[in-house]
């Protein structure tokens, strides 16, 4: 256990050269041993991210824990962190820092530190005193990495909606958890962007077809599809599978859907990093068993949304002499209709902050799928490679994709949307979804209402009259800042499910 008594001084925090200063900071920090729970529940607050799962989801990409601490802080002096900044205590937001320096033990190894603060906000926070490996030349195995972390937590920092200009101290924050995580690059250097996530996604995120309900290990019944009878397909976001999107609808919605498609219900498992909606409907249409002539309608979440719009106006491009398909209605759930800016290249580790807060609020299984994407995505975004992706090129507002789509002829597809406004209320919802700091930066990069990660009118609106555009307000569910509905929780909500079997009934 190592003391904060509030002084610059450098302290040792674990043998082997992990030191920590923090001017202002006054309390404990604690060494985590493998295995030891960082809190005593799960579902508390400053638990952050579930510990077993975030482990076997760094395990699964290669990415291992030097070490984890836990920060007990009873207060800091906003005066004294603050006057530290003219020395370099800063974060890259601006924000009075610690500075916590990790050895640097191994060649060809990269750093991440995982920090969740008092109020469960996580936040990933890379080196400060060097840049990624770019070539194959040896580097590491010596000297220290420094992390700046913030002193303030994420409800107390200076573009806080609740921050005041009142100094002092704030007592009792409570526990910190800050991990330390490392990789070895070699796999990344010269591979490129587009190579490392391909072998990432062959590997976690294959093509294919499977039967919905999920527990459901028969084959898929295209005999009876052929008969004209309609079929239900779904198609996941990004990120995700689709046991990930489409695994919390409730048995009670399966059971109406059940009335309608009998067992005529599927889902289509497919890449959302490396390729562009075009070539995930490309590849459904070669999954389809020869002959195929199906009538579907479709739900999709996110990305999804993208992809359905595919299959929906122009199957033409896709379609075979043996193999067709025809979309009779769609409900697109939070669909990037005109992008997110979150995959500007300017954003990415804003978009790992925001989508790492999210699925801390999802079931254990969402939640693991989830964080093993964004442990790849950590790797790229170091390495300043995301925006070479072209799965998240195509959500990119101003890019050439979405203007392409959006300039889409009519279709005769019935369209439905459902999206939200998602602030959270009340201290407590505040605490569990991180929704401080990074929220306000966020929106002030969207510049406009959203569910976390897509802009809420994005979700019906192209901004231009195209078939089916912008869907109509009978059409449509959007809701509002008060539901606690964000991007990856609508399924959880009984009134999207009924409009969902409303509309499709």
């Amino acid at each position: 256990m190592a003391r904060l008594n509030g002084s610059s001084a450098n302290i040792e925090l674990a043998p082997g050269g992990y030191s920590l200063q923090a001017p202002g900071v006054h309390g404990e920090v604690f060494v985590l041993e493998k295995n030891t729970a960082a809190t005593t529940t799960r579902s508390q607050a400053e638990s952050g991210p579930y510990e077993e799962l975030l482990d076997l989801a760094a395990r699964e990409n290669g990415v291992s824990t030097l070490k984890a601490f836990a920060f007990d802080i009873d207060s800091v002096d906003k005066t004294a962190a603050d006057a530290t900044r003219s020395d370099g205590l800063e974060t890259a937001e601006g924000e009075p820092a610690m500075a916590l320096r990790v050895p640097d033990i191994e060649p060809d190894t990269d750093y991440a530190v995982l920090q969740t603060d008092e109020f469960g906000v996580s936040r990933w926070i890379f080196p400060a005193n060097r840049q990624p490996t770019t070539s194959a030349a040896t580097r590491g195995g010596g000297g220290d990495i420094l992390f700046l972390l913030p002193s303030l937590p994420a409800q107390e920092a200076p573009d806080a909606p609740s921050a005041n200009a009142t100094r002092g101290r704030l007592t009792k924050l409570g526990r910190r958890l800050v991990r330390v995580l490392a990789w070895a690059t070699e796999d990344l250097i010269g591979a490129g962007a587009i190579k490392v996530a391909k072998s990432w996604e062959s590997k976690k995120r294959p093509y294919g077809l499977r039967r919905f309900p999920f527990d459901d290990s028969t084959q898929i019944p295209w005999s009876s599809m052929r008969s004209g009878e309609r079929a239900l397909l779904l198609i996941h976001g990004t990120f995700s599978t689709a046991q990930g999107g489409f695994g919390q609808i409730p048995p009670s919605t399966v059971d109406e859907l059940k009335k309608i498609y009998g067992d005529r219900m599927f889902a289509f498992d497919h890449p959302s990093v490396h390729v562009t909606p075009e070539d995930n409907a490309r590849e459904f249409f070669n999954l389809l068993p020869d002959g195929t002539n199906v009538e579907v309608d479709i739900i999709t979440h996110s990305r999804g949304g993208l992809v359905g719009r595919e299959l929906a106006e122009r199957t033409a491009m896709y379609a075979t002499a043996n193999r067709a398909l025809k979309v009779r209605r769609a409900v697109f759930v939070a669909a990037p209709m005109r992008g997110t800016i979150l995959t500007d290249s300017r954003h990415g580790i804003r978009m790992l902050d925001r989508y790492t807060n999210l699925f801390t609020s999802l079931p254990d299984n969402p939640f693991t799928i989830g964080m093993e994407a964004i442990f790849m995505l950590v790797k790229l975004v170091y390495h300043g490679s995301v925006t070479a992706l072209p799965g998240l090129r195509s959500m990119f507002p101003p890019g050439d994709y979405l203007r392409s789509l959006n300039q889409g002829a009519d279709h005769g597809v019935r369209y439905h949307a459902i999206g939200a406004n998602f602030t959270p209320k009340g201290e407590s919802m505040l605490a569990r979804f991180g929704w401080t700091v990074a929220n306000a930066a966020v929106d002030g990069i969207f510049g406009e209402h959203n569910d976390g990660v897509v802009p809420t009118d994005g979700s019906y609106d192209v901004k231009t009259t195209i078939g089916g555009f912008p869907i109509p307000d009978a059409n449509r569910m959007i809701f509002d800042r008060d539901a606690g509905i964000h991007h990856c929780n609508y399924f959880t909500s009984d009134e999207a499910n009924r409009a969902v079997v409303r509309w499709l009934s």
